[in-house]
């Protein structure tokens, strides 16, 4: 009994794992059908010249991708896609090693372009596991580029070429249909290489720009439910579609060489890691990156010494909004440049005598705060509308209703003076202008010195530095040696106080 139970055992479990390989199989066919359902649901038109089984696989040939959006449209051709069965569940995929691909620009208000591209690859292969309704595919490219080969404006085609190349490439992509679709994806490469050449016609001017990232990543994610139309990308948020990503990378360089009509000049730039987040969803939009330590040269004919600059870290961010809300959302702005350093050629142009400290300047400024989308910023209707509310589309009215409003950091530092701050405000609407109730506390520090050396060397008039000492002592009180605070207090009366005055 004891071994018959044993042979059951193992009977069960050999079946359970047959059946769970049969049921994670897939076929040439459901992945061929599952590229086009995927482009179909983008809103693109899918058309082949044939589809043919040729052995153990299925080839589709004359492959055609088109996409068409109101402000232009896109074609990609495929010569030969195959999909061969590998006899185990899983299929390979292999495409030509030259894909064609056209772009046309056709903005209401902007000029007519035209980009022919194509995409060169060598070797890349595309494993497919997994079933009908969640595919895998596991990607290696030991060679793929990205080459524009002409570019034209209005008809016109002046000389550029740009070509990127990624190599020892790999990654997975994973493509999940339930109620909709949802994609998860990550990638990786040793370096990608980017070449650009281009010449003005008319000028004569001439520039080629050749560069390296090095440890390339990422990762990505898409949701699309069912029935959405992404040619309307306000309903298509609205609907629940998302797209995260995130890009990095370890190092990199590029360089320029060029010739205008006062002679060739030459840019070379170098840096550490940097990375790029980009988000999109209903709840809002958000971009931003971050990159270490980097370093520019320029030599040029037209200037007599080298222009040498470093900047030790450098950050943005951005996120707002973006669909019409009755409550206010998250909204947030940084800038950052910290350790800016110039060379001394550059500092003796204005400073020769060395009055002024030369040490790294640092700029940061981080914002954040709550916003209310006034209308969907996606719409194109909303946005033709406002457009035609105002005369001038730069006097348009906002899109957002600002309800709150914080200085997070603030902090300008430059030749021996600091400005820093921090501060948060609430704003009430409901008055015109919009009333606001907070507080800011501004810091300076080294500012009369800074204005003795300016004045010094012939760069501030001494009218314009007393006047900006005394605009100084009516906002701000001393708080310590060459050292100065100011508490800027908007109250609920509508008073704006500084230091317990009232200034309004």
């Amino acid at each position: 009994m004891k071994t018959l139970s044993h042979v059951s055992a193992a009977a069960l479990l050999a079946a359970l794992a047959s059946s769970g390989a049969a049921w994670a199989d897939v076929t040439a066919d459901q992945v061929w059908q599952d590229w086009k359902s995927y482009y179909t649901d983008l809103g693109a038109t899918v058309t082949a010249g044939s589809e043919a089984t040729e052995g153990d696989a299925l080839v589709v040939r004359d492959l055609k991708i088109v996409t068409e959006v109101p402000d232009g449209s896109s074609e990609v051709t495929v010569p030969e896609l195959r999909f061969r069965d590998l006899g185990d569940g899983t299929v390979e995929v292999t495409l030509s090693p030259e894909v064609p691909m056209t772009f046309h620009g056709k903005a209401e208000d902007g000029p007519k372009a035209d980009v022919a591209m194509k995409m060169v690859q060598k070797d890349m292969v595309s494993i497919v596991s997994g079933t009908p309704e969640d595919m895998t595919y596991a990607v290696t490219a030991p060679e793929v580029s990205v080459e524009v080969e002409e570019l034209k404006v209005e008809g016109d085609a002046p000389p550029f070429k740009m070509k990127l190349t990624a190599r020892d490439s790999k990654g997975t992509y994973r493509s999940v249909k339930d109620a909709g679709r949802t994609v998860t994806s990550d990638f990786s490469a040793a370096a990608m290489d980017v070449v650009l050449t281009g010449a003005d016609p008319e000028s004569g001017n001439t520039f080629n720009l050749d560069g390296t990232m090095n440890g390339l990543a990422g990762t990505g994610s898409f949701a699309m439910p069912e029935g959405v139309d992404m040619k309307n990308l306000g309903a298509a948020l609205k609907a629940g579609v998302l797209i995260d990503g995130n890009f990095s990378y370890a190092d990199g360089g590029y360089s320029i060489t060029g010739t205008e009509t006062d002679g060739d000049f030459t840019v070379k730039s170098s840096g550490g890691g940097g990375k790029l987040t980009f988000h999109m969803a209903a709840d809002g939009i958000a971009y931003g990156g971050e990159a270490q330590a980097s370093k520019f040269e320029l030599t040029s004919a037209a200037i007599p010494f080298p222009v040498v600059a470093e900047l030790g870290q450098s950050a943005f961010n951005l996120a707002m909004p973006v669909t019409k809300s009755d409550e206010a959302q998250p909204g947030a702005l940084l800038l950052k440049l910290v350790d800016l350093k110039v060379s001394d050629d550059i500092w003796n142009l204005f400073d020769p005598t060395s009055q002024l400290p030369r040490d790294p300047a640092t700029l940061v400024l981080d914002l954040s705060g709550q916003l209310k989308p006034l209308f969907d910023l996606f719409d194109p209707e909303a946005a033709k509308a406002l457009e035609a509310e105002a005369a001038n589309p730069l006097a348009a009215p906002s899109p957002f209703e600002v309800t709150e409003a914080k200085i997070n950091q603030l902090q300008l530092k430059a030749a021996g003076a600091e400005l820093t701050g921090t501060g948060a405000a609430t704003f009430d609407n409901s008055q015109t202008p919009p009333k606001p109730v907070g507080e800011i506390t501004l810091n300076l520090t080294g500012a009369n010195a800074l204005m003795d050396k300016l004045t010094a060397i012939g760069l501030l008039p001494a009218d314009t530095a007393m006047g900006a000492r005394m605009m100084m002592g009516m906002f701000a009180v001393p708080a310590g040696d060459d050292a100065l605070t100011s508490k800027i207090e908007f109250k609920e009366d509508g008073g704006i106080y500084a230091n317990g005055q009232r200034i309004q």
